[in-house]
């Protein structure tokens, strides 16, 4: 029995804590390839490939290669698309990377940063804030107006840029009472085309249907302004704290991170739940913003604790594997579809 329990400590140590590739700097953002590559830009314009069996090898280590001039490519949204080209949003400039690692100017117009809908060719951004691919080659934008019209502040817009390279604003929050926020705090995108939008002014999570109906998914809209509370349970009852960056797996369920709990959330079968992350919630009335303590543990998923306020991204693989980006750690986890975290690279 003393060795079985010897042989058992080791194993659990082996899994949990055996060497990672290590990074150069912070990691900030991940998308997976049709291979099931991880792929992670690491700032400040590095592209790391982590292959299934964890081999890490670089893309790119430089994305400004082959630019001869400003401006320089900079990647604020990542996502990638079903032949695996990589694209990155850069506030009014959108990038095109392929496969082998060349990267060229794909949307926006430099030095113009306005909203004009159109031909890729002349079409302008204002402000992408997110950036999602479907596999039919189109992409959606979550895209901020800060010019502050009329003084009413600001305001977002979805936007579709189509295969065919047609650019059209699907809504913006300002016009549509439904969708209104001051701020959109992450996007996602399911395989039919739906969006899924993280409304961090209201701390919920809406769905933008293909046919522009809207709904809510999770959280109660606008309940609470400062001391939130999180409640798991019925979506009609439930209530989330800071919900960010969304995916959704092949079973349809929307998977979120919180950037102030460090827990990954799901809703499913009409219900919230955290599916990872442990971090001790402080009590309502102690921070106005709420907020969970941040913290570095492998294992369990329940009770894995991560960091998320330094920035938080997630991705998911063929296989359901959950990718995240643990900014306050400087490090890549991985949530398996049998409740296990790892650190699968870190700086």
């Amino acid at each position: 029995m003393k060795y079985i329990l010897i042989l058992s400590l080791f194993l659990t140590r082996n899994i949990f804590s055996q060497d990672v590739p290590k990074l150069p700097s912070t990691p900030s953002k991940v998308a997976v390839d049709s291979k099931d590559n991880v792929i992670v830009l690491i700032y400040p314009g590095r592209v790391a490939k982590i292959s299934p069996d964890g081999k890490m090898s670089y893309i790119t280590e430089d994305i400004r290669r082959g630019i001869a001039s400003n401006p320089w490519p900079t990647c604020k949204s990542m996502t990638i698309d079903g032949d695996d080209n990589i694209f990155m949003a850069d506030l009014d400039l959108i990038w095109k990377m392929t496969p082998d690692g060349k990267v060229t100017l794909f949307a926006g117009v430099p030095y113009k940063s306005t909203v004009k809908d159109g031909p890729l060719a002349t079409a302008q951004f204002r402000e992408i804030q997110f950036i999602e691919a479907d596999k039919s080659g189109n992409l959606f934008v979550a895209e901020r107006d800060n010019t502050n019209k009329d003084n009413l502040g600001d305001f977002f817009l979805i936007r579709k840029i189509s295969k065919e390279g047609m650019v059209t604003t699907l809504v913006n929050t300002r016009e549509n009472a439904e969708l209104k926020t001051g701020w959109i705090s992450g996007m996602g995108l399911d395989p039919s085309g739906n969006i899924y939008i993280s409304d961090g002014d209201g701390r919920c999570i809406k769905k933008l249907h293909k046919d522009g109906k809207i709904t809510r998914v999770a959280g109660m809209c606008g309940k609470r302004q400062f001391h939130p509370v999180y409640v798991q349970g019925d979506v009609d009852k439930a209530e989330l704290m800071a919900p960010q960056d969304i995916l959704i797996n092949k079973q349809g369920d929307v998977i979120f991170s919180d950037g102030r709990l460090h827990r990954i959330i799901k809703v499913a079968d009409n219900e919230v739940t955290t599916i990872a992350g442990n971090g001790v919630i402080q009590p309502n009335s102690v921070n106005m913003g709420g907020r969970a303590k941040e913290g570095y543990k492998d294992g369990p998923a329940l009770t894995a604790l991560f960091n998320f306020p330094l920035g938080c991204d997630i991705a998911i693989d063929s296989r359901q594997n959950i990718y995240i980006i643990d900014g306050g750690n400087a490090c890549i986890r991985k949530l398996s579809p049998e409740g296990v975290v790892t650190t699968i690279a870190k700086q």
